[in-house]
């Protein structure tokens, strides 16, 4: 007896400890936001029931992730294949300075799993490609778009599209901001039917290039997460298609519509148009190559160019020997390069991208681009600019 009574002593002392160690399940609190007519407990069941990717965990992507978080979205995918860089903190309000050259797709994860641990996240290392694009979609009810990258901006429209997966784009610059949402219903405007094409890297400055003041990274996020929600609640939204003007600097705002009977219309119609850019830029993706240091590059044969700027070469050299000639003078100096096998190398792989193509419409089947560029060379270096 005397052990038996011993072993339900132990048993009740385990007991205690356990109850006293162990942390109360968090249960989240959204009674200011189901006090929303337009919300309610059924506007929050749907929320808890959806599922939204975000492409980019910067300056964009930070209030965006924080705010569907907070707003209790059951279940967010984060693409982001960058390491958090010193001079993102600025602007990227999820991280800080002990974060520095890690991912920022592990950094959000864990962020928003201490501000709302019900929700599920769904991490993404690389980048979306063609080939996977319209099959990353297809599992989402809704996407926004976080990045200052003009190809994924393209790349996730044209999967939009085909998917019927409704988009929101924002870009920023400076101290102003755009908005653009694509509901990719039929007859619905997309990206393309503003600007058909994309324009070649550099075009369209970037943070890196251009700077902004931090804020309006916040600003242009906070309403593309706003646009979010609208769509997931079924919530009031203007009934023409428009891109929406921000100036920060002015405080003004302006409505430009969008002319559905024109732009993809007519070329066939925004799906036509996004199946015919999806299988180019498919039959591109041969472009790309990846390697795991210079050497192997030119071991396999490779003769290396880096289309960076002097500037960008002098502040980060290759470690290997490779020939210079920016990509904004290489397509009139294509003549010069060599006749063998050529590799073209750039910071992130944007501009050597871009470059090869160009190089390849005019028959020069034998240029390829670093994927990836040096920042995918070296994983543990500081982001670099593309």
């Amino acid at each position: 007896m005397a052990c038996a009574h011993t072993h339900r002593a132990h048993e009740h002392e385990h007991l205690q400890a356990y109850e006293q160690t162990s942390e109360p399940v968090f249960v989240p609190d959204y009674s200011r936001q189901t006090r929303l007519r337009d919300v309610g407990e059924a506007g929050q069941a749907k929320l808890a029931a959806a599922r939204v990717l975000v492409i980019g965990a910067g300056g964009l992507g930070c209030p965006v992730l924080t705010y569907l978080a907070g707003a209790g979205v059951g279940t967010l995918g984060i693409v982001d294949g960058d390491r958090l860089d010193a001079s993102n903190l600025h602007r990227q309000t999820l991280y800080d300075a002990r974060d520095i050259g890690e991912l920022k797709v592990q950094l959000a994860a864990k962020r928003i799993a201490a501000l709302n641990p019900t929700v599920t996240v769904q991490t993404f290392a690389e980048p979306l490609h063609a080939g996977n694009v319209a099959d990353v979609f297809a599992q989402f009810d809704l996407v926004v778009e976080c990045t200052d990258d003009m190809r994924s901006r393209y790349l996730c429209n044209d999967a939009a599209v085909l998917t019927g997966t409704p988009l929101i784009l924002a870009s920023i610059y400076q101290y102003e901001g755009q908005l653009q949402v694509v509901t990719a219903k039929p007859g619905a405007p997309c990206l393309r039917c503003l600007w058909p094409q994309q324009p070649a890297p550099g075009v369209a400055g970037t943070c890196v290039e251009s700077g902004v003041l931090g804020p309006v990274a916040g600003v242009l996020g906070a309403m593309q997460a706003t646009e979010a929600l609208k769509l997931l609640l079924d919530l009031p939204r203007p009934v023409d298609h428009a891109l929406l003007l921000v100036n920060l600097l002015e405080g003004s705002s302006q409505r430009l519509p969008i002319d559905s009977a024109q732009g993809c219309a007519l070329h066939g119609g925004c799906i036509e148009v996004a199946r015919r850019a999806l299988t180019q830029a498919l039959e591109e993706r041969a472009v790309d190559l990846a390697f795991d240091d210079f050497d192997e590059a030119i071991a396999a044969g490779y003769t290396l160019i880096d289309v960076r700027e002097l500037d960008e070469i002098s502040a980060q050299p290759l470690p290997v020997q490779a020939r210079s000639l920016p990509s904004t003078q290489i397509e009139a100096l294509a003549s010069e390069l060599a006749l063998g096998r050529v590799l073209l190398v750039c910071s992130t792989g944007r501009r050597s991208g871009h470059a090869a193509r160009s190089l390849r419409e005019q028959g020069m089947h034998n240029v390829h681009s670093l994927a990836g560029g040096i920042a995918a060379m070296h994983p543990a270096r500081d982001h670099v600019p593309g």
